[in-house]
């Protein structure tokens, strides 16, 4: 096969990766994961059409500003337009940094289940409803004073098209979870077509809170710098306490420092290439600082669920009952 019509229009993976800011590894990923196919192939060499560098700049812009990948990398360009006015018409959106997601609950049996758990600060619950119907209700009246919900969580008896496309009318800007407990495969395809998350109920909580996490947006609830959650002294005192034959606690507190190394190796890196005179220090650089922040944010997501591990421990520790330091044998008589 050959380049049809004018060969400037194409760009090698190389070129592609230096216009947009988004590395080939990641380019070839998005091919594997998500079908973004460049427009021609010869041998390894991949070509990218002009129209298709456009749409990567755009899809590069919205996840630099929170977006997942998942959630942008399948729409048309005229799609992405749209998606990039709604998120700048939100006068918050460039003061999401570090925040926790602002979430709505849908449902009777998740609103019970929220009330089982012990408050959360990854999660802020700012508004719950009943049902479908009384969200929609309120939806048609005029808006209070209430922050409106970035991720909303739905509940539904039944995966059903039509109470998403409800939930997404009237909450447009919003990310959808569903959460069902009836379904056919070809309503889950279809939702995922949609990039729209779905979970079979029951779940725990845990489940329900990462997914809002992701959906979310590392850069977001974390912020472009990542800070750490534990430091040093914190991760050797919870992998020494770790008590779990499994020492899954230790595992996790060995990658994080893995990843705090590589982090600052990455920080050597650009000091080093920012001394050079080299035509390709400011790609250079740009492609160290895009990595550093993704390793960063890869060791805040392991931060996350040690914490979640810890917690459950600890909550499992403290409903045990106390047992005295000198229990009775027994047949003895306590009198």
């Amino acid at each position: 096969m050959t380049l049809s019509g004018n060969t400037n229009d194409y760009y090698r993976i190389g070129s592609v990766a230096s216009l947009t800011g988004i590395a080939v590894e990641r380019l070839r990923a998005w091919e594997r994961r998500y079908q973004f196919s460049p427009a021609y192939k010869d041998g390894k060499t991949r070509f990218y059409s002009k129209d298709q560098l456009e749409i990567l700049k755009k899809i590069k812009r919205l996840i630099d500003q929170g977006q997942t990948v998942s959630s942008v990398i399948n729409l048309t360009e005229e799609q992405l337009d749209v998606r990039s006015s709604s998120y700048e018409s939100i006068p918050e959106a460039q003061n999401l940094v570090g925040q926790s997601p602002k979430i709505g609950l849908i449902g009777a049996n998740l609103l019970q289940l929220e009330q089982r758990v012990s408050s959360s600060q990854r999660l802020d619950i700012v508004s719950r409803w009943a049902n479908l119907d009384a969200f929609l209700g309120e939806q048609l009246s005029p808006p209070g004073e209430m922050d409106a919900p970035q991720v909303l969580v739905l509940q539904l008896p039944v995966l059903t098209e039509q109470a998403i496309s409800q939930a997404q009318q009237a909450l447009p800007n919003a990310k959808i979870i569903t959460l069902y407990q009836f379904a056919t495969a070809n309503q889950i395809s279809r939702c995922q077509e949609q990039q729209v998350s779905t979970l079979k109920w029951p779940l725990s909580w845990a489940e329900i809170e990462y997914t809002c996490i992701n959906e979310f947006g590392l850069p977001r609830l974390y912020g472009v710098s990542a800070p750490r959650r534990f430091s040093d002294e914190e991760l050797i005192a919870i992998a020494a306490e770790d008590q779990d034959p499994n020492q899954c606690a230790q595992h996790l507190v060995e990658q994080i420092h893995q990843l705090n190394a590589l982090t600052s190796y990455l920080q050597t890196c650009a000091g080093e290439e920012e001394v050079k005179g080299s035509a390709d220090k400011r790609d250079n650089l740009g492609t160290l600082a895009q990595t550093r922040t993704e390793t960063a944010q890869a060791r805040a997501q392991l931060e996350t669920a040690l914490d979640t591990l810890i917690s459950a421990v600890y909550q499992r520790s403290s409903t045990r009952p106390l047992q005295s330091e000198n229990p009775r044998p027994e047949g003895l008589s306590t009198h």
